[in-house]
């Protein structure tokens, strides 16, 4: 298909609309995180949290009778229970480094556990009234063409939220990210900085994976991070420069799948991916020969 059949398209089905906004707020949302998600090596939480959302989902589902997977109260059900999962993560992050090991196990144990939650009881509710209950694969994989209204807006108001955050305090989570003893002894509150930014990461998780998907979100947090790094040495330029790839990276994504009739979580992963190996050829060539 042709550029001026996709953009005819995109102006005319409403559904195809909303899927391509809300895919670049949610490119721009994840990404901005993403270089700080690299710098901390939060990698895992960020990947757990996504995967841990599914237990918030299978809980709502489950304790909210007659609700359906895209009403609000679902969503706020399942934005508590992660909120309460990364509290609970952050003070486990929190600890000594003598404790990485304990802290590692302790934070794959809770998602693995969520998720086997989320599995029961939906599974549970299915048997109860199946007609309300997307197929698993909804979850894992996302529809775009599923996003309403509501969800634009949601992820719009969220986007804002990281982004200005992000700003405010960009200073001391520049400290937090390098170096989080040495922004201590410096006077930042880094116990204050720690907590916001696993909340963030929280806060776009369960918004972003309802919808774009849960397995599309672990990629996102992490590779437009570190395609960002290898070109900029700055935060705040390593930040912006991984949103753009991240808008980019979806929106690409969007109009490949419309394309090539495949799925866009698959075309907008791919599309990163690519981008890593294109960046690490780049730095490879561009950066200053060390002395030997």
């Amino acid at each position: 298909m042709s550029d001026i059949n996709y953009f005819d398209a995109i102006a005319s089905t409403p559904l195809l609309r909303r899927a391509v906004i809300a895919g670049g707020l949610a490119g721009i949302c994840c990404a901005s995180l993403s270089p700080l998600v690299v710098l901390r090596r939060m990698a895992f939480i960020g990947d757990g949290m996504a995967h841990a959302s599914f237990g918030g989902i299978g809980l709502a589902l489950y304790f909210l009778v007659g609700s359906q997977y895209e009403d609000v109260s679902v969503q706020l059900l399942t934005l508590g229970f992660c909120l309460v999962l990364g509290v609970a993560v952050g003070v486990v992050t929190r600890r000594a480094d003598a404790d990485k090991l304990a802290e590692d196990s302790a934070i794959g144990i809770a998602f693995s556990v969520s998720m086997a939650i989320g599995l029961l009881f939906i599974a549970l509710r299915q048997r109860r009234d199946a007609q309300y209950v997307p197929k698993l694969d909804t979850y894992l994989f996302g529809n775009p063409l599923n996003i309403s209204t509501a969800d634009v807006l949601i992820l719009a108001g969220v986007t804002a939220v990281v982004v200005l955050s992000l700003l405010l305090f960009y200073k001391e989570i520049q400290f937090y990210a390098f170096d989080a003893r040495m922004a201590e002894v410096s006077g930042v509150n880094v116990t204050l900085i720690h907590y916001m930014f696993i909340l963030l990461l929280v806060l776009t998780v369960v918004i972003s994976s309802r919808v774009v998907s849960i397995i599309l979100v672990s990629a996102s947090l992490v590779i437009p991070g570190i395609i960002a790094l290898k070109l900029s040495a700055r935060l705040l330029h390593a930040m912006a420069l991984a949103a753009m790839v991240g808008l980019f990276s979806f929106e690409l994504g969007m109009y490949a799948a419309y394309a090539l009739n495949i799925h866009p979580g698959s075309a907008i992963v791919l599309i990163q991916f690519a981008l890593l190996i294109l960046a690490s050829i780049t730095a490879r060539f561009t950066s200053p020969t060390r002395p030997a």
